[in-house]
């Protein structure tokens, strides 16, 4: 039952014409910053790892938006719209409902790494860091996209209005780039220290740097990653609670 759900789920987020028109944007953008390297005298001078480590930075920061937009869109739309009633009617759990609109989010992100491998194997050619760029866009990348995802489908189940969701959603996505934008001296003090040290995308950013530029050992990596898959167990396991204690059918 929960095949047909997730069926039911990428046929009307991910292979919609709203799905597609997300694959389409995330295809030229990676087409124009590639591009962009062989005709931008400025870019061309990068040596290889920054290459990788910009354009995978760009295609995880689009990708996260877009499934905490998707996923802000999974429960609250059902409410407004008047089907999750029907869905409830179903078999499935609403544990398990929500569990298959994650693995929809998740097919549309491996759909996206499909898309973007020959760019990072082009991008990488001549070096051994592909096996680098493929745990980092099927590990990390996944745990990132999920992460947000469950994020997204918390407030879409309590606030149980796609606008209110996403703009939440997007609003403390947004509070864990901020470290991104600051100078070394201003991450060191108050509140951006404290979201350096905890933000699931700075440690996945350091790390980043650590594996493609530092070349750090698999220990000192893992160390690094430790705000992000905490991240991922926090966010998932919050979605999933979520899931029982919510009444589903009281929406807005």
């Amino acid at each position: 039952m929960i095949y047909e759900l997730v069926k039911k789920e990428t046929k009307e987020h991910i292979f919609s014409r709203k799905g597609i028109g997300f694959l389409f944007i995330v295809s030229i953008l990676l087409s124009i910053m590639s591009f962009g390297f062989i005709s931008v005298k400025e870019l061309s001078l990068l040596d290889q790892p920054s290459i990788v480590m910009t354009t995978f930075k760009l295609l995880l920061g689009i990708n996260i938006l877009i499934s905490m937009v998707i996923g802000s869109t999974m429960v609250a739309g059902e409410k407004e719209k008047g089907t999750l009633e029907s869905l409830l009617l179903t078999p499935l759990t609403k544990r398990k409902i929500i569990i298959g609109k994650l693995i929809a989010i998740l097919v549309f992100w491996l759909t996206v790494t499909l898309i973007s491998l020959p760019y990072f194997i082009v991008l990488s050619n001549g070096t051994s860091m592909l096996p680098t760029i493929l745990f980092y866009l099927y590990v990390v990348g996944t745990v990132l996209v999920i992460s947000f995802s469950s994020i997204a489908l918390i407030f879409s189940t309590i606030l149980a209005s796609t606008k209110n969701a996403m703009i939440v959603g997007l609003m403390i996505f947004l509070i864990t780039l901020v470290p991104m934008f600051l100078s070394t001296t201003m991450k060191k003090a108050g509140f951006a220290k404290l979201i350096q040290s905890y933000s699931p995308i700075s440690a996945s950013m350091k790390t980043m740097k650590d594996l493609f530029i530092n070349k750090l050992g698999a220990l000192d990596i893992l160390v690094g990653m430790v705000p992000v898959f905490v991240f991922f167990v926090l966010a998932l396991s919050v979605s999933l609670l979520i899931s029982k204690k919510v009444d589903f059918l009281g929406g807005e």
